[in-house]
């Protein structure tokens, strides 16, 4: 039974790859990929540097929202641990795809340390990557109205601005409802998490010396569309299907598929090196927790 497990395993961590690698392959036939190395190459550093301190103030901004689920498992564990255990995760989130993950490895370590039920942790997680989607998917909606293209009946788009957060609260209270007073919390904190993250990515297109301003709307739409695709679990870690999305979405919207691809790239290279420091706990997991102080195990009683 665990030999047909890993073999399982294996062959998805190979299909993902496979299909990675031939997105890529695709895209390579589609665009001059000397054209999108140029325009990475003139990139200007300092934007960039920019655009990496903002998106890590992001994914700080991120581990609040998750510790606010975990104090209602409920365990209190400080928020020097809590980022420890955050950026554990994004390094497994990037660079481990094929194995636990990042958001299995949190569970674990809360499950392990605190003695946290699998369950509640694995409800917090999905809260807080549910709020974020759904924050993503109200952008979208916002942002549909702004761009070069000519989708009709927009009003009804307009009009379905509130649904994603209605759904979400419906979904929280019926599947969720441990973390249901979190609701309006963690919705306000993934707005300012996907609105610091608009910023990295407006960042990387001054970096990419993107001055037509009206553009930009184009270009954030694309953004938020590629972080919907590169969710789905049938790539290594979204590569290819977010560049995928920007190089389809720049020939409809007609924009410069070099630059848009280019902002993929780089906006991927961004969150792998604000992932780095992570590789630390990946090694010492142990370390994760220890301020045990604040560091509260699971009380059943609760």
């Amino acid at each position: 039974m665990k030999k047909e497990k890993k073999s399982i395993k294996y062959l998805k961590l190979a299909a993902k790859i496979t299909l990675s690698a031939a997105i890529l392959w695709y895209i390579s036939t589609k665009i001059d990929l000397t054209q999108i190395g140029s325009a990475m190459r003139r990139a200007k550093p300092e934007w960039l540097v920019a655009a990496l301190l903002i998106y890590t103030f992001s994914q700080v901004a991120a581990s609040f929202r998750l510790n606010t689920l975990f104090r209602l498992i409920p365990i209190r564990i400080s928020q020097i641990s809590n980022l420890k255990l955050y950026w554990l995760g994004l390094f497994y989130n990037l660079f481990l795809p094929g194995g636990v993950g990042g958001d299995g490895f949190k569970v674990y370590i809360l499950n392990h340390y605190l003695k946290v039920p699998v369950k509640r942790s694995l409800g917090a997680i999905f809260a807080d990557r549910l709020s974020g989607l759904t924050i993503i998917v109200t952008f979208l909606l916002v942002l549909v109205h702004f761009i070069d293209y000519n989708i009709p009946f927009k009003t009804l788009f307009l009009v379905a601005i509130p649904i994603p957060l209605l759904v979400l609260y419906l979904l929280m209270r019926l599947v969720l409802p441990l973390f249901i007073k979190a609701f309006a919390a963690i919705s306000l904190w993934s707005v300012l998490v996907q609105g610091i993250q608009m910023l990295a990515a407006v960042g990387i297109l001054y970096a990419l010396g993107v001055e037509d301003s009206a553009n930009y709307d184009d270009y954030l739409f694309l953004f938020f569309l590629s972080a919907i695709m590169a969710s789905v679990p049938v790539t290594l870690g979204g590569i290819g299907a977010r560049e995928f999305t920007f190089l389809m979405g720049a020939e409809y919207l007609h924009l410069q598929q070099d630059l848009a691809v280019a902002l993929s790239l780089l906006f991927f290279l961004v969150s792998a090196i604000s992932a780095l420091p992570g590789i630390w706990y990946s090694v010492f997991p142990r370390r994760v927790l220890n301020h045990f102080s604040e560091d509260q195990k699971f009380n059943a009683s609760n």
